[in-house]
């Protein structure tokens, strides 16, 4: 609804009812729309409930971890997260062990039902019908890219969770970009109950009535106006996907330069910590 600082009572109203409507959580109804918001702080941060305070110690995904060539891996970051808590540390199965539990529990489904259980759920595309616009897509391409942007920045891209966080934001963006290319290309078929958008609903709803009206007439006078329909549709489509392609392209530009950014300061302050240690090993 908006990217915003909220208000203490607005966020605890977010979250006690996630789900109510726009009109219900609106930010305006919180606090003058150009209030200053003071900071806060989770309370349970706040009171030091948290051990080690409150940031992120690592960043696991679960696309990853049921994967069959990067889930090991991504179950050793979770123990070792474990691991090195002194609350948990003690509990935590022989490191030998690790690669074992994770076969058990996803390769041979040993462990609670997931979604992954589902008959007939695969890692491929399914045709279900209930497919996004391209409209949509690039609603979702949009906040990946904010967030992209916003992670791969100076405040955050020194810091190691921010940067697997960035990683997979960009995975995910390559995946709908793909997504909207197999709209486009018709491959992924547009149904009337899919999630469409208001201005790819209201497209298909005037081309369905040109259809409609000319079929009840019984004459082909409107064959120019649904042609004129369906090009205003597909205008959409790429009028959404070539901003999404373009917006695409200029984040993973400005991400990959974050990244040369950060790796340059590393390899300086590498260079620095050898200057200084040979001028400590040199003889005075």
């Amino acid at each position: 609804f908006t990217h915003k600082k909220v208000t203490q009572d607005h966020w605890n109203e977010l979250m006690i009812r996630p789900f109510g409507t726009r009109e219900e959580l609106r930010y305006d109804r919180f606090g003058d729309e150009n209030a200053i918001v003071r900071d806060t702080y989770d309370p349970h941060c706040a009171k030091g409930e948290i051990s080690n305070g409150c940031a992120p110690v690592e960043v696991v995904s679960v696309d990853r971890l049921v994967d069959p060539s990067r889930g090991p891996a991504e179950t050793a970051k979770i123990a070792t997260a474990l691991l090195s808590d002194s609350k948990t540390g003690d509990h935590v199965i022989a490191q030998q062990a690790w690669p074992c539990i994770w076969e058990e529990l996803v390769e041979h489904k040993k462990g609670p039902k997931s979604i992954y259980d589902r008959p007939g759920k695969d890692y491929g595309y399914v045709d279900t019908g209930y497919n996004f616009s391209v409209e949509m897509l690039t609603e979702m391409l949009n906040e990946l890219n904010r967030l992209i942007t916003k992670y791969s920045g100076d405040d955050w891209n020194d810091k190691p969770t921010a940067n697997v966080l960035v990683e997979l934001l960009m995975e995910h963006a390559f995946f709908l970009q793909m997504e909207v290319t197999e709209v486009r290309a018709g491959r992924r078929k547009l149904q009337s109950d899919g999630f469409l958008g208001p201005e790819t609903r209201e497209a298909r709803r005037r081309l369905r009535a040109s259809t409609n009206s000319s079929e009840a007439l019984g004459d082909t006078s409107n064959a120019t106006e649904r042609r004129t329909q369906t090009q205003q549709t597909k205008n959409i489509h790429n009028r959404f996907s070539d901003n999404g392609q373009r917006e695409f392209a200029k984040k993973r530009r400005a991400a990959r330069k974050a990244r040369e950014r950060r790796r340059a300061r590393v390899d300086a302050r590498k260079e620095e910590r050898a200057r200084n240690q040979k001028e400590k090993a040199r003889p005075k």
